[in-house]
């Protein structure tokens, strides 16, 4: 079991994180952090958390490269059969592994998810959107699973796009790499190890603290980053060959469009804006609704 922790001047909260993962009750793990040319304290923590647990293993790299690439690093030098990836700046509950691990293997699934809760660093609040009665668990089909991620509610949507808060095999991911080009790899990449397995495990229990804070990428990028076309267009391509039911990814695709469309042309890009405008205009004149 390989448990990997990305690191981009992460000093903060790093000891916290990896601390929740030394104090899982599974036990039987390969804790990988990944110090992505950190300028910051990072590095040493990094080197000190080595001594203070022989599980952890550390790889510098000599410059910043981004989330993808430190992703695609841990995936070469992992030993572990089985992946799980945990954020510098999140922690985990000591049930977590060994939840995701026993629903994995006794469903016979590829992969398995749970859900998570919000912290909000600013006022020192969790959104408890989950309770001990709420829980079910499921088994999905890839192509299952992509319909029900739509429009229910509880995070459902951010489970199916995030990489934390899975379990996966790791084979799923011999031809599968993370973009390294710039943000959203996990909206880019999360979706294809969904098609490359066989079946998806989802229990409806949280146990990842998902730390919200100002200056994360997702709080201070704008609304056009984050919901970039590229991801949706690039699963209409694929889906589209499988033969799956588009209809939810086309809606999808049009809410992105507009969000897109609008900001090209509040920065001047005509062409872009074109563009999407075209590709709006020929789903409307075709009936996709």
């Amino acid at each position: 079991m390989s448990v990997i922790v990305p690191v981009y001047n992460g000093e903060k909260h790093l000891r916290q994180c990896v601390e929740s993962i030394m104090a899982q009750d599974y036990k039987n793990l390969e804790i990988l952090l990944i110090n992505d040319g950190s300028t910051d304290g990072s590095a040493l923590l990094c080197e000190q958390l080595r001594q203070q647990d022989r599980r952890v293993r550390v790889v510098h790299k000599v410059k910043n490269e981004g989330l993808g690439a430190a992703r695609n690093t841990s995936l070469e030098v992992a030993t572990g059969d089985y992946i799980v990836f945990v954020d510098a700046d999140d922690w985990i509950d000591p049930n977590h592994v060994s939840d995701l691990y026993e629903l994995l293997t006794r469903t016979g699934s590829d992969v398995a998810i749970s859900n998570f809760t919000q912290y909000y660093e600013e006022t020192g609040q969790f959104n408890l959107h989950i309770g001990a009665d709420d829980y079910y668990e499921a088994v999905y089909s890839p192509e299952e699973w992509f319909a029900f991620q739509y429009g229910v509610g509880h995070n459902i949507s951010l489970c199916f796009t995030v990489p934390w808060s899975k379990m996966y095999k790791k084979s799923l991911f011999e031809y599968i790499l993370y973009p390294t080009d710039g943000f959203g790899e996990d909206d880019r990449t999360t979706w294809k190890t969904y098609l490359a397995a066989n079946r998806i495990a989802y229990m409806h229990r949280s146990s990842l603290i998902y730390r919200v804070n100002a200056g994360s990428m997702t709080q201070t990028a704008d609304q056009a980053t984050i919901f970039s076309t590229e991801p949706v267009a690039e699963r209409l391509e694929v889906l589209g060959l499988l033969g799956f039911d588009l209809s939810r990814e086309i809606a999808a695709y049009k809410w992105r469009s507009q969000i897109n469309r609008d900001s090209k042309l509040r920065n001047g890009d005509v062409v872009a804006y074109k563009n999407l405008e075209f590709r709006k205009r020929m789903i409307d004149k075709y009936g996709n609704n």
